[in-house]
């Protein structure tokens, strides 16, 4: 079992404004370095953050004045067992609740980590992928 962690970018875009000074970009290492870490494309304005270039510094979120950007670390052996994942720098679904016969599965936890998503999957009223 490898200990390298992978990363889940989430940036709000309700929180991500048209116009801030790129907070964000600026402090990030990566991107002083050289590299495409953090992207901001002139047409949307909302930050992109590359998940594979991310080093998981913890600045950019803390630099951001507007909450909007959250890095997650994930052990790498989820990797291979993501069920759901709506688009880039969103919400990401890793395994699926199993209910028994017989038994009461009950879901419990913070708002956004996906109670609701692993139900709809398992009712079939929303596919996996």
């Amino acid at each position: 079992m490898s200990d390298k962690l992978t990363r889940i970018a989430l940036v709000n875009p309700d929180r991500c404004p048209k116009k801030c000074r790129q907070e964000c970009k600026k402090s990030c290492p990566v991107v002083r370095m050289g590299k495409l870490c953090i992207e901001v494309d002139p047409s949307s304005k909302i930050a992109f953050i590359s998940e594979e270039l991310c080093i998981g510094c913890g600045i950019c979120p803390k630099k951001c004045p507007f909450e909007a950007i959250n890095i997650i670390n994930l052990p790498t052996n989820l990797e291979s067992q993501v069920t759901h994942r709506y688009s880039a720098n969103s919400f990401k679904l890793h395994r699926l609740p199993t209910p028994r016969p017989g038994q009461v599965l009950g879901l419990v936890g913070t708002n956004g980590i996906g109670k609701s998503t692993a139900l709809k999957i398992l009712s079939a009223r929303q596919r996996e992928g």
